[in-house]
């Protein structure tokens, strides 16, 4: 009894602190989340706030009647809304707030003359939560050769973003580790390293832009004149790499590239306010090193870099070569015995406000000052110790100057900042770098040395150091296993902002930058999925839209309306399965306005279930159909197949593997899902053959991650299991290469399989009740599968009947024991010609009966 009463009594007391929370809640207040001295709050809360008596409409400042501060993340700066049900009041800020924090909340609403009805200001404090669990938040991938996380961790999956915006299942998540007060200017960057993304996050690790490109882009900024700029690898109006233009609403402007037989260096594009630019070209020649240093290569490439400057109407109106002004022996890093020199790796260019060219060039550890009209040395900035051309001596600076570096930028008054990748420092360490220079004296002062905390920080390449219009300056380490690609410190060195790839991308440089464009049409992306096709599809910027029109048939430029969305994600599972789709995409807007098409994007559908077989004819049992044969090279070859058995004739083995081929592709893989592949195969002879699946355009990635497989005379029934790492594939090929070699083989029962998830397999063994499935897929033209479960055995009927109720098909009518069925309508095999349209199917056992509807679309 008396334990009874205590718990009652605790029960009644935590029930009396919630009442006096709510009790504390000043005049005219009805609800405030979180509560005043609630602890335990996630990052990522919003505040809510009704009132009791006031309108809404009668509030006069709901721009800022919500003020949060936190004693770690400082000042929130975010949108203040008010919901449908006009009652509401929601606070979103733009950053989360720090882990373990207080937050200070201050409400101070105004309401019209007539209706202020006594409502106070309110200030009260919450604390956030100290850590978040792992099964909600990914932790840091320090490897990006470990393991892909599973499917269901949250990031790596399609999904929609707090902001709205959606993403693809292989999207370059990041983590943020320091959020206290930064820029609100977004982040602009490209990751190092496939799959390929240029995005623009917000200060919350959202992307608020982004495109999936099949090269490697870098440089992905805004220039002077407000245009966004990137480089590419090709094409664009022109062959090779180049930097391309667009407005800020992502509108194509132009190409480009180095000309004067130079091609385009990857390194720097400057535009300035009238729209002129500043390019490094690069080109290759052959000299004879010998001249320069005893035993130097007589035939060595040397890869020369020069500035080259373009008027807004692409004439190039200044060049300044390396070979003009720089002594190749004054290289660093570079061996000059090599066979291939890089000189001198010029990697950034800026114009001073003197108008004059600022150029870093990393192989000689030098910022040079370049008079735009001469060509002249203004003056010349060299970190290296005892170095004849430096003309500034270093002060206040503890390792005397910089190595190796990147990102010159001026910010006035003869101030100047770097990114010292610091190669050459004894030992290597890297750090962003702020020097006072006095040109008269010729001393160059350090004022700032920001670090990433650790004496020892090495970002052996990239890099970048953008001073902020708040006065702040933001670094990017580049190296992203360990170091940000985004970090903002404040004058005294503070860090504010952290920012890192999850997956461990590097980056060449990343930019802060404001951004205000809205693009023209949605953004569209496929990707298929185990048991449907997802669609991803953005309209970039635009804060109003009501709603999206998905437009899909199996010819070009589809104009049949097949589904609407409010969200920019959606699963499609009504689609002919080995049927070609095309899909665009619009966004109408709050007015019902229509935007242009999408890009459109066509894919095979092939949605499979775990345990289905994903090879086609893997039996041969209709002889080749489905496979490609080629003998090339030096190879003779031939093949056939008898009693369903594949059989290599080979005359010639070729000189490569591959001479001797047969192939299978449009096979769907998804990334981060576990596959067995299986065969039987024997030789006539002992020999040696490669059998793997893979990609099927170059570079031709070996997913299975197989080697040779040895084959013998002896009937063998291979078997690997593998885990998809790379980006999903929807047109993935299985190939048999037998090249190389003059044995026969024989190859039998190719299988690819999704793995079965434990849990489908246990629900599997049990069947508990009678149910009937809806086909798949539907609808379909001519073939379609219906599955059942029968709990005990039984006379089984499933039939197929018309709009009319008549019959069409008996497809069962037998005798049945307990197990799972799949059964197979072929509508062309139906006595009678059926049309398209919409038909039922029944399934009848002892007292069970359930019809569905199937639909045939000829």
């Amino acid at each position: 009894m008396k334990k009874t009463s205590s718990i009652i009594l605790g029960i009644c007391f935590l029930f009396a602190i919630q009442l006096l929370a709510n009790a504390n809640l000043p005049k005219g207040y009805n609800y405030i989340f979180p509560q005043n001295g609630s602890k335990y709050v996630h990052p990522t809360s919003t505040i809510i706030l009704r009132f009791k008596n006031n309108t809404l409409n009668e509030l006069i400042n709901l721009g800022s009647v919500i003020k949060v501060k936190g004693e770690k993340s400082g000042q929130h700066l975010g949108k203040t809304i008010i919901a449908s049900d006009n009652l509401t009041v929601i606070f979103k800020s733009e950053k989360n707030y720090e882990l373990g924090e207080t937050v200070n909340v201050t409400i101070n609403p105004l309401f019209t003359e007539n209706s202020g009805k006594g409502v106070e200001p309110f200030i009260y404090e919450f604390t956030v939560l100290e850590e978040i669990e792992s099964k909600i938040i990914s932790p840091d991938v320090e490897d990006s050769n470990l393991p892909l996380q599973k499917k269901n961790m949250a990031d790596n999956q399609a999904m929609i973003m707090p902001n709205g915006v959606s993403v693809p299942s292989d999207f370059p998540h990041v983590n943020i580790t320091v959020n206290n007060n930064p820029s609100s200017d977004y982040i602009f960057l490209n990751n190092s390293g496939t799959p390929n993304y240029n995005i623009i996050f917000n200060t919350s690790g959202e992307p608020v832009w982004y495109w999936k490109t099949p090269d490697s882009r870098r440089d992905f900024k805004v220039q002077s004149n407000g245009q966004i700029t990137m480089l590419i690898r090709d094409g664009y109006g022109g062959t090779g790499e180049g930097h391309i233009v667009f407005t800020e609403n992502f509108e194509f402007v132009k190409s480009m590239r180095a000309t004067n037989g130079y091609s385009t260096d990857e390194h720097e594009l400057f535009m300035l306010p009238d729209s002129g630019y500043f390019l490094i070209g690069r080109r290759e020649t052959q000299v004879d090193m010998s001249q320069y240093v005893p035993g130097g290569q007589p035939n060595a490439t040397v890869r020369e870099t020069c500035i080259q400057e373009f008027t807004a109407n692409d004439e190039m109106i200044f060049i300044w070569k390396a070979w003009d002004h720089f002594d190749i022996r004054d290289l660093e890093i570079e061996n000059l015995y090599n066979s291939y020199i890089r000189f001198p790796h010029m990697n950034a260019i800026f114009v001073d406000e003197d108008e004059h060219i600022l150029l870093s060039s990393r192989h000689l550890s030098e910022i040079s000052k370049i008079d735009r009209e001469s060509g002249e040395f203004i003056w010349r900035m060299i970190g290296t110790p005892g170095s004849l051309n430096n003309d500034f001596k270093f002060v206040n600076d503890p390792l005397n100057g910089f190595r190796n570096q990147h990102a010159i930028r001026s910010l006035g008054n003869n101030r100047y900042t770097l990114f010292d990748n610091g190669n050459n420092h004894s030992p290597p360490v890297s750090r962003g770098v702020e020097y006072q220079l006095d040109t008269t004296n010729m001393i160059a002062t350090l004022v700032l040395d920001h670090r990433t905390g650790s004496i020892n920080t090495f970002s052996h390449y990239m890099g970048n150091v953008q001073r902020l219009p708040n006065g702040n300056t933001h670094i990017n380490w580049a190296v992203g296993h360990t170091l940000p690609i985004a970090q903002e410190v404040t004058p005294e060195g503070t860090k504010v902002f952290e920012m890192r790839f999850k997956n461990g991308h590097h980056c060449y440089r990343s930019f802060r930058h404001p951004w205000e464009g809205v693009v023209a049409e949605p953004y569209l992306m496929l990707e298929p999925q185990v048991d449907n096709l997802t669609l991803i599809f953005n309209k970039f910027g635009d804060d109003n839209i009501k709603y999206y029109k998905i437009y899909g048939d199996r010819i070009p430029n589809p104009t049949t309306l097949i589904d609407t969305s409010r969200a920019t994600l959606k699963s499609l599972t009504n689609l002919i399965n080995g049927a070609r789709y095309y899909f665009r995409v619009t966004a109408v807007d709050n007015n019902d306005n229509e935007s242009a098409y999408s890009n459109e994007e066509d894919i095979i559908v092939n949605i499979v279930q775990p345990g289905t077989n994903l090879i086609v004819n893997g039996d041969f049992a209709n002889n080749l159909d489905a496979w490609t044969w080629e003998v090339s090279g030096s190879a003779s070859a031939d093949i056939e197949t008898t009693d369903g058995i594949c059989h290599f004739l080979i005359q010639n083995g070729g000189t490569e593997i591959y001479n001797v081929q047969l192939r299978q592709n449009g096979i769907p893989l998804l990334q981060g899902e576990n596959y067995t592949f299986e065969f039987d195969a024997w030789a006539d002879a002992s020999r040696a053959v490669e059998i793997k699946v893979g990609q099927d355009v170059s570079p031709y990635t070996n997913y299975s991650r197989i080697g040779y497989s040895a084959f013998s005379t002896t009937h063998k029934r291979f078997s690997y299991s593998f885990i998809m790492q790379e980006s999903s594939d929807n047109s993935a090929r299985v190939v048999v290469n037998a090249g190389t070699d003059v044995q026969d083989i024989y190859i039998d029962n190719l299988s690819l399989k999704m793995d079965v998830p434990s849990n489908i397999e246990n629900e599997i063994k049990t069947i508990s009740q009678f149910s009937l499935n809806q086909n798949y897929p539907n609808p379909f033209n001519p073939t379609t599968s219906i599955s059942y479960s029968l709990p005990k055995s039984g006379l089984v009927q499933l039939k197929i009947y018309d709009m009319l109720g008549q019959e069409v098909a008996a497809l069962v009518n037998k005798e049945q024991s307990t197990g799972n069925y799949k059964v197979e309508f072929n509508a062309s095999s139906v006595n009678r010609r059926i049309t398209s349209g919409i038909y039922f199917y029944r399934l009848q056992s002892g007292q069970f009966s359930e019809t569905k509807k199937l639909i045939l679309l000829r």
